[in-house]
């Protein structure tokens, strides 16, 4: 979460374009330790927490002055379609053969870039899962609807999942995201789109040293496979099911609003 506005202030700082209201905002989520406090609870070390630290400063510290020679603005991103889009169910298979699913969350894609989030699910089973099976499943997941974990956070992350498989793709990536997903997901249906609901993100795929779509197809089903053996005692109380019905009352209530 921390990390998108990082990126984007040091956009907007690159084109001349960081206004005070943006770099205030910045600068306290720096000063107040919000970022670090959140990758404490994460369970980020001693030794890291210090670097982290020491990075942000300086960050803080470059973006607080103007750029001498900003770079000319370029045209913003055209917003396109992608199947891969919010509420999408994937399905793959596990190292051992087994099947699981992912469900897409939380994303933007555009002609240049794209921002993808997905939620890992508790299917493991030897016949590829419907949409039933995973409606009735539960997502690898221990901050959603836990009053105990979200006890020493705000509020609003009540209704967030922190183990989110996240990232930020370039240009070069984003031409490859469709390519490389299809060799390894097949999207059985969709569920609705439950909007900006991670609060945290475990790390992403590599859509960029990855020289083919095979290889990139064998370092996603060993990082699902090592991240299911990790997370499988932290699974959310509700099923999926439970979930989706939460958020589509969650946004039919905004939209009386």
């Amino acid at each position: 979460m921390y990390d998108v506005l990082f990126a984007l202030a040091h956009c907007l700082w690159e084109v001349g374009q960081l206004d005070d209201e943006f770099l205030l905002e910045i600068k306290e989520i720096i000063l107040n330790k919000e970022d670090l406090e959140l990758a404490q609870e994460l369970g980020a070390d001693s030794e890291f927490l210090e670097q982290r630290s020491e990075n942000l400063e300086k960050f803080l510290e470059k973006i607080s002055v103007k750029k001498e020679n900003p770079k000319k603005r370029i045209a913003p991103p055209v917003p396109v379609e992608s199947k891969y889009r919010n509420g999408a169910v994937m399905v793959f298979q596990y190292e051992d053969g087994m099947y699981g699913a992912l469900i897409a969350v939380d994303g933007a894609f555009f002609d240049k870039e794209t921002y993808y989030a997905y939620l890992q699910t508790d299917v493991k089973m030897t016949r590829k899962p419907t949409m039933e099976d995973v409606r009735s499943a539960r997502i690898l997941d221990p901050s959603f609807h836990s009053a105990e974990y979200n006890s020493f956070r705000d509020s609003k992350y009540y209704y967030s999942f922190v183990n989110c498989i996240s990232g930020y793709l370039k240009s070069t990536a984003t031409k490859k995201f469709e390519k490389y997903n299809d060799s390894v997901f097949e999207i059985i249906g969709y569920l609705s789109d439950w909007g900006s609901c991670c609060s945290a993100a475990s790390g992403g795929f590599d859509y960029y040293k990855q020289k083919s779509s095979d290889e990139f197809k064998i370092s996603v089903v060993k990082e699902l496979n090592k991240r299911f053996d990790e997370k499988l005692n932290t699974r959310t109380k509700l099923i999926i099911d439970e979930i989706d019905k939460e958020f589509i009352l969650s946004n039919t209530r905004k939209g009386l609003e």
